[in-house]
């Protein structure tokens, strides 16, 4: 192939008088410059079309602002929506319905001759984007300025906005007022704060946003995520021959000389701001709002070569969350990103920071990168969290404490008697210990929401079944009586109402190295039919909200399926207190202080047991019932508990219960993995320290040896160095 610039080639050009004259350039290099010129006129023209800009009058700004809010108020009164109003109601046959953003899209539109732009048709997460100036106080904001809301639906089936933007109103410029069409069932009107409480979600954040840009008349999307319509100014794309991305010149001293201006060379590309978690950035280099962009002296770079002109960022990546299952997602979710944390959907990476799944088995604990992981499964927890796991080792728990002194509580003081149905010794005391009359209940052991529960009445029809089953089992077939217990029923509870209750309340094993372990209240579980032991409806015995679903009368009565501790006072204080003889604040006291003592039992009897990673912890819910001699009874221990909140009572109690936990468990985390003390820890208010380590704790050998010996006690009571702030938590408990 001939050299480009052959001998005797000519070429025409013009000097800088106009005049055209020969030159020995070749084609390739006449070319070339004549690009290098074009590039240097579109610099140019954008530079004055954002110097122009720069320039608009303030006080035209201002006129333009109060217009903005003028404008909004000519649509006060106007309906949210239609199908929000019956028909013949005085909204129903409105000509005009404006929901948030449509107010503010109305707004727009009206004024888009003096804006010099129509705004596009999506919702508050696309006018989000299009603003991005943060303004961080509301002592910063101006008329017409925006309230964006982000937060979380309580329904999970709820379409999920960008940012998770819910809602937006418009800056009144008086005192706090905003202007918005805020309620599904009422009208654009103005509010005497832009702060709000909503039924449809939670977790709510206020983001104050400049409508600064639309008033200069530019409306894009300054957001990297979402893709929205884009910008109707030509800019040259990216296989154009006069990209300003994708090919720069080099730049020599005649070049930079002649074009040398305050503010940068000739060389300089325009200057495109985007916005990165509320910092306004260059596309070269990142400036905080208020500072000024400067530029800087580049490289030569080759003209042949294509160049990005992204420099990676040096800000360190937000933490990455995983959630699996359904359980209390939205409430999950809206913690951790509340807390500056990104999503991720890759059920199989290993790249996460906090997994919180349902089932152990969705974690993969020969993956697990200890100290820069949580998951929120202790490995080997099914030995507290099964029934025959839990019966298991409170039983070795009792016996051990038996042997060294008298257990503070031994086991029939709080479980009622139970027998394992595998085993066929127990099987043969419990047929020998049931008596004509008697009622038990049958449970399998690893299943919770009250499936596979049924009530044994009947021992010889039941033994039948059970040596059956066993049969079966022994011939390799399935049967439903295998791995089950069966349990004492009681058959005299204590009555709300004439309906049968139990109490749910969680125990949060926050850290493992060392251990620390919180107590937070729950709430009252209560059957909407009324109790009898004869009843052959299983929702008359199971208190749980996933049998009670399945009343038809639950849709209808579900807020009366849960009351607070609150509401459990004040029903005893006015109708048993003094027949049982009952403190005003049993309920807070005598009641709470019993269950912390059981949950603390079993704790003890697996703490030893337990894998301790740091990364790991725990939220358990305990169940306790009630007798008519206001005795407190363990029902079982669940490794999921339900974080529905479909009634105001769980609502008063389940998110600020999965908040509080989630930010606890990082606080200790962090400090463990920068090797700082644990306490005093800041971020929790409404969980109880229950049991608290700081001193060293034995090797796994030592462990294995306290599994089969009786070991002197030590000075906290047990094999672990106990702190004397442990000792003093848990002695108060049982005093």
């Amino acid at each position: 192939m001939a050299d480009s610039k052959s001998a005797g080639s000519e070429v025409l050009h013009t000097d800088t008088n106009g005049y055209s004259k020969k030159s020995s350039l070749s084609l390739q290099e006449a070319f070339l410059n004549f690009r290098k010129r074009r590039m240097k006129e579109l610099r140019n023209s954008l530079k004055a079309a954002e110097r122009e800009k720069a320039l608009v009058d303030e006080s035209c700004i201002a006129i333009l602002r109060q217009k903005f809010v003028d404008q909004a108020k000519q649509y006060l009164g106007v309906p949210y929506a239609k199908r929000y109003h019956e028909p013949g109601s005085p909204h129903y046959d409105s000509p005009l319905f404006l929901d948030c953003c449509g107010l503010v899209r109305r707004v727009v539109r009206d004024l888009k001759e003096d804006l010099g732009f129509d705004i596009g048709r999506w919702n508050q997460s696309y006018q989000f984007d299009t603003l991005p100036i943060k303004l961080d106080r509301v002592e910063a904001m101006k008329p017409g300025d925006l309230v964006f809301v982000s937060a979380i639906y309580y329904n999970e089936k709820k379409k999920k906005q960008h940012h998770n933007m819910v809602h937006v109103e418009i800056w009144l410029g008086e005192g706090e007022k905003t202007i918005g069409a805020r309620w599904q069932r009422q009208h654009v009107q103005i509010h005497d704060s832009y702060q709000y409480v909503s039924k449809s979600y939670h977790s709510m954040r206020y983001h104050f946003r400049s409508i600064e840009t639309w008033l200069k008349g530019i409306c894009r999307s300054y957001c990297s995520e979402h893709s929205w319509a884009s910008s109707t100014h030509f800019i040259p794309g990216s296989r154009s021959i006069f990209s300003l991305d994708c090919f720069e010149e080099d730049e020599d001293a005649e070049d930079s000389e002649s074009e040398d201006k305050p503010g940068g060379s000739g060389g300089e590309k325009p200057i495109e701001l985007t916005e990165t978690d509320g910092d306004l950035c260059l596309r070269d280099k990142t400036v905080k709002k208020g500072a000024t962009p400067t530029t800087s002296a580049r490289q030569p770079r080759s003209p042949i070569r294509r160049m990005s002109r992204k420099r990676p960022s040096t800000k360190p990546s937000a933490p990455t969350f995983y959630i699996g299952g359904g359980n209390g997602v939205s409430l999950v979710e809206g913690a951790l990103l509340g807390m500056g944390w990104k999503r991720t959907d890759d059920r199989f990476s290993t790249d996460f920071t906090l997994k919180w799944v349902e089932l152990k088995r969705q974690i993969n604990y020969r993956e697990f990168k200890e100290g820069q992981q949580l998951v929120n499964h202790i490995s080997n927890i099914n030995m507290l969290t099964t029934k025959i796991g839990l019966l298991d080792s409170l039983r070795d728990y009792c016996q051990l404490k038996g042997r060294r002194a008298r257990p503070s509580l031994t086991l029939s003081e709080f479980v009622p008697e139970t027998y394992k149905l595998d085993l066929k010794s127990e099987r043969e005391v419990f047929y020998g210990t049931f008596k004509d009359g008697d009622v038990w209940i049958c449970k399998p052991t690893g299943s919770n929401q009250g499936k596979g529960i049924f009530l044994v009445k009947n021992l010889d029809k039941f033994r039948l079944d059970v040596e059956a089953g066993v049969e079966a089992t022994l011939n390799g077939r399935r049967s439903r009586l295998s791995s089950r217990i069966v349990q004492r029923y009681i058959q005299s509870p204590l009555l709300l109402c004439g309906r049968k209750f139990d109490i749910r309340a969680y125990l949060l094993i926050a850290h493992t190295t060392p251990y620390v372990v919180f107590y937070h209240h729950g709430y009252v579980r209560l059957s909407l039919q009324q109790y009898s032991v004869t009843s052959s409806e299983l929702a008359a015995h199971l208190t749980n909200q996933y049998v009670q679903k399945r009343d038809p009368l639950y849709s209808d009565m579900k807020e009366d399926t849960v009351w607070t501790f609150e509401q459990l006072q004040k029903y005893l204080n006015a109708n048993l207190a003094t027949a049982k003889n009952l403190p005003s604040d049993w309920v807070f006291t005598q009641f709470t202080k019993q269950m912390q003592h059981i949950m603390l039992s079993c704790f003890h009897s697996v703490k030893h047991k337990l894998e301790c990673r740091l990364g790991f912890f725990e939220l358990l819910g305990f169940d306790f019932m009630i007798d008519s001699e206001m005795k407190v009874w363990l029902i079982e221990v669940n490794i999921n508990p339900a974080l529905h909140t479909n009634c105001n009572g769980l609502k008063q109690v389940i998110p600020p219960l999965v908040t509080e936990t989630l930010h606890v468990v990082v606080e200790l985390f962090e400090k463990s993995r920068h090797r700082q003390p644990l306490f005093p820890i800041s971020s929790y208010s409404n969980l109880q320290l229950l049991h608290q380590e700081t001193g060293l704790k034995c090797t796994p050998s030592v462990m294995s040896t306290l599994h089969h010996h009786v070991v002197p006690e030590t000075a906290g009571g047990d094999a672990r160095c106990h702190s004397d702030e442990t000792v003093q938590i848990e002695s108060q408990l049982v005093a």
